[in-house]
């Protein structure tokens, strides 16, 4: 084969990785996707006002001295006792707090001693009978007991009653907003895409501190003052999102 066709078949083949390179650098031209059309977002939200029916009440005591152990096995024999007459009143859910030990300081010359030590743990009472957790509370403020806090739950009975009814209330919304869409862009109905319910949400009354020190004297447990326990209504709100399809 002669020189000059041997050099125009490399010329050739040449070109053709040059062409070849070029075409595999240059971008792949993406073709616009098809626009969606008659889809709506929409969002329902349904709220009821409830009243908390769990009230919680927090109590703490605590004793001091020079002896740890010894405040400290004074302290869990009252938290026992106190455990165990708080459970026998019916309705009542007692659960034992954390326990602390802090020393005692005072100064000499200017100069921080120990000075002993004090030991304290908490108590924490439940119960949907507002007036029997009021009388074992005060009851036990008159046996050392001090009141801390008291605030207010939804107990899970009536929160699961609730949420069923907010998810029917808020989807039945969902829907009436899906109908009047579609008439008033001139369709016909309209298909669900998607929907996502969204945890209940709900705002309790803050819990309120209050203090009530142990009585000089005393009293008999029918005798002890009754604490009284109110609370505001709270609301409960439910949202649910998603999308539909509007159709001819």
């Amino acid at each position: 084969m002669s020189s000059r066709i041997l050099s125009s078949l490399a010329g050739l083949c040449l070109a053709g990785l040059i062409c070849g390179a070029v075409a595999q650098a240059q971008p792949l031209v993406q073709t616009p996707a098809a626009a969606v059309v008659g889809v709506v977002d929409l969002q329902a939200t349904a709220q009821v006002e409830v009243t908390p029916d769990l009230a919680v009440m927090t109590l703490s005591i605590e004793r001091s001295g020079m002896e740890s152990a010894r405040l400290t096995a004074d302290i869990s024999q009252s938290l026992q006792a106190a455990l165990k007459q708080a459970r026998a009143v019916s309705g009542v859910e007692a659960s034992s707090g954390a326990i602390s030990t802090q020393p005692r300081w005072k100064t000499v010359n200017n100069q921080s001693q120990r000075d002993g030590w004090t030991v304290r743990a908490g108590l924490v009472l439940k119960s949907r009978d507002f007036a029997a957790l009021g009388k074992i509370v005060g009851q036990l403020a008159q046996q050392g007991f001090m009141i801390e806090s008291n605030g207010f739950e939804v107990s899970k009975a009536l929160r699961d009653r609730e949420e069923t009814a907010l998810i029917d209330a808020a989807i039945a919304d969902f829907k009436a907003k899906a109908a009047t869409a579609a008439r008033a862009l001139g369709y016909g109905g309209y298909t669900l895409r998607t929907l996502q319910i969204e945890p209940l949400q709900g705002q309790l009354p803050e819990s309120r501190p209050m203090m009530m020190m142990r009585a000089a004297a005393p009293m008999a447990a029918e005798q002890a003052p009754t604490v009284p326990l109110a609370t505001a209504l709270t609301p409960l709100r439910l949202t649910v999102q998603g999308s539909v399809q509007l159709t001819r």
